[in-house]
């Protein structure tokens, strides 16, 4: 290079803000200009003829000089290190970080070296404070060139859920996290990340899952939030990857829930929403030893066993309501129990491998135990979720009860029709033929006739009354004492001649106003056909005989009380009928005295059987009754 020419470069150089040397093939340093004083802290003239080693920490002079070497053989454009954190050394000893650009270059016709070195310090500085906040992000973290897709950067997180060291990521497309053979289909996704600049992507466009594939060959669904950045001057792509294993089990026992509930509201009886119940706890939470118990008057019957549970725990035993059991506690709180290891209980109880264990009351239904050989084995989300389900499984056995309850009131309503349709209206026409003729030939023997029609009309009203208006819903139970509600009753009932004698008293626990009812109609039924005239007579009929030598007989016992009569009684093939509704031996009757007996037992809980007498007459016999009888008996009333 001329001499005039080399002065020019020199003047460029100086006014460089890099430190700029110049150093020949033994690697002296021939040129530095003036920033190397700022930088190296050593004057410019100094420098001269020194080896350029002098800037290089002493621990990895030799590795430094190697690659000096290696560069000098076949020199190019180009950083330095470019894989390496270089650190240059000052005067004084102290180091710094630096990035150092080389280039050949022939002065007066010898080939030279250029290094421009600058001071990283403030971009390190940034530098560490990234790798800090990607190190403090608790979900893998992958840096990428924008353009290129290399990845730059990875935290430690990835190993956590690629498998994959971060170190074995560096320099590799970003698709290496992918499912192979879907790079096409990632790339474009990244470049969407490019161009969206910000954006967070859980599906592809067409609502297919993005996944993240591992080491191992294992899919793992992501959500990818990207952030593009630039930084010493290079556009790069943060992609945070978030593990959603969770989320996607999550919304798929949501959408198992949301069918098991469609199901359970379809269901048609409680014993099919009771296995429906058991099978969603399986399908919906994956724990496979479940049993649904419901409950009767004393117990809670397992009526839905999983076949896991049934298999692995064996048969299920009923707890009773008042016992001491986890069912039974879940039951009489209402509350839900979670125990982490139900054996710590110490109790009596045959649960087989069971460990971890839910019980969830199906309000006054029943309960779900749903158990685990694996102790802690359920969270909060376990028991968020089969709460849920336990819920829904009450409202539909509350909408079953509800709909049995309105079968049996629209079948009253129907018996009520066809009683104003038929029963009432026959009567009602003979009425006002009677009348009539009365009327026309001023006979009043047929004012007689027209009483004992009207007379007959009265007592279907008061039936459909009974059955329509009042119903057979409890209102409370009190205790009653029970010779005066017979006595109060029997005195109501148009009985004649026919006596009652109360043979043990007491008290009986009922509704006040039903057990009236149930009263009166059983009263009214043996005097009426308890009478000595043939059974194919008419009401009045009954009555006018006065049913003679018909004795009504009742009487208290634990658990009970019975109705009986001595008049003809009730022939064995009939017995399991009477009860039902329209049954009469009377023409003229309604047939709905007896069922409305029937009716307020069962509404009150209690068994009734139809049978023979001491005396040859019918007997009604009343269980599951509470009662309190009393020493003294009472003395006969007619």
């Amino acid at each position: 290079m001329p001499r005039q020419s080399r002065q020019r470069y020199e003047a460029i150089c100086e006014a460089s803000p890099d430190a700029i040397l110049l150093v020949d093939h033994d690697g002296r340093i021939t040129y530095a200009n003036a920033r190397v004083t700022d930088l190296f802290g050593y004057e410019p003239a100094d420098l001269l003829g020194e080896p350029i080693e002098i800037l290089v920490p002493e621990s990895v002079q030799d590795e430094h000089v190697a690659q000096r070497d290696a560069y000098i053989a076949d020199p190019a454009v180009r950083p330095m290190g470019v894989t390496l954190e270089l650190s240059g050394q000052r005067k004084d000893g102290s180091k710094f970080p630096v990035d150092v650009s080389l280039s050949p270059i022939e002065t007066d016709g010898n080939r030279e070296f250029m290094a421009a070195v600058r001071d990283i310090s403030e971009q390190e500085a940034l530098r560490t404070k990234y790798r800090t906040i990607l190190e403090a992000v608790p979900d893998a973290v992958l840096v990428a060139d924008a353009e290129t897709g290399e990845v730059i950067e990875a935290n430690r997180q990835v190993a956590d859920l690629s498998g994959y060291e971060p170190a074995e990521l560096i320099g590799e497309p970003q698709t290496v996290v992918h499912p192979s053979g879907e790079n096409a289909s990632y790339r474009e996704l990244f470049e969407n990340h490019v161009g969206a600049g910000q954006s967070i992507f859980t599906q592809f466009p067409d609502g297919s899952d993005i996944y993240v594939e591992t080491k191992d060959g294992k899919r793992v669904p992501v959500e990818i939030n990207a952030h593009v950045f630039e930084l010493q001057e290079r556009q790069l792509v943060a992609g945070v990857f978030r593990d959603v294993t969770a989320r996607k089990e999550y919304e798929r026992q949501l959408q198992a829930l949301h069918t098991a509930t469609r199901w359970l509201m379809e269901a048609d009886d409680s014993e099919e929403i009771a296995q429906l119940v058991a099978d969603a706890a399986s399908a919906i939470l994956g724990y496979e030893h479940n049993v649904v118990r419901l409950a009767d008057e004393t117990s809670l019957q397992a009526v839905a066993v999983t076949e896991q549970a049934e298999t692995e725990l064996g048969e299920r035993p009923a707890y009773p309501v008042d016992g001491d059991s986890p069912v039974s506690c879940a039951y009489r709180s209402g509350e839900p129990i979670r125990y982490d290891d139900v054996r710590s209980l110490e109790d009596d109880h045959d649960r087989g491998e069971a460990h971890a264990a839910m019980y969830l009351p199906l309000g006054d239904h029943g309960v779900i135990s749903i158990v685990d050989p694996d102790a802690g084995a359920f969270d909060q989300s376990d028991e968020d979720l089969a709460f849920v389900l336990s819920l829904n499984a009450e409202i539909a056995l509350n909408r079953l009860a509800y709909e049995r309850n309105l079968e049996r009131q629209n079948d009253r309503l129907d018996e009520f029709v066809s009683v104003v349709a038929h029963d009432l209206r026959n009567p009602l026409n003979v009425a006002q033929g009677l009348l009539a003729t009365a009327q026309t030939e001023a006979d009043l023997d047929h004012l007689d006739d027209l009483d004992d029609v009207l007379d007959r009309m009265a007592g279907i009203i008061d039936d459909v009354l009974t059955m329509v208006r009042c119903g057979y819903d409890l209102e409370s139970i009190d205790a009653l004492a029970f010779g005066n509600v017979v006595t109060s009753c029997w005195d109501t009932v148009a009985t004649a001649d026919a006596s009652l004698e109360i043979e043990a008293d007491g008290q009986l626990f009922a509704d006040a106003s039903r057990i009236r009812n149930l009263f009166e109609n059983l009263f009214r039924n043996a005097v009426e056909h308890g009478s000595t005239s043939p059974a194919s007579n008419a009401r009045q009929d009954a009555v006018e005989n006065g049913g003679k030598g018909v004795t009504v007989t009742v009487g208290l016992v634990e658990d009970g009380f019975y109705i009986a009569d001595d008049g003809p009684g009730i022939p064995p093939d009939e017995r399991d009928r009477v009860l039902e509704p329209g049954w009469t031996t009377n023409p003229d009757g309604t047939g709905l005295g007896l069922n409305i007996v029937c009716e307020i037992a069962q509404a009150h809980e209690w068994d009734i059987d139809v049978t023979e007498s001491a005396a040859g007459g019918a007997r009604f016999e009343f269980s599951g009754v509470r009662t309190a009888v009393g020493d003294e008996s009472v003395a006969p009333s007619s």
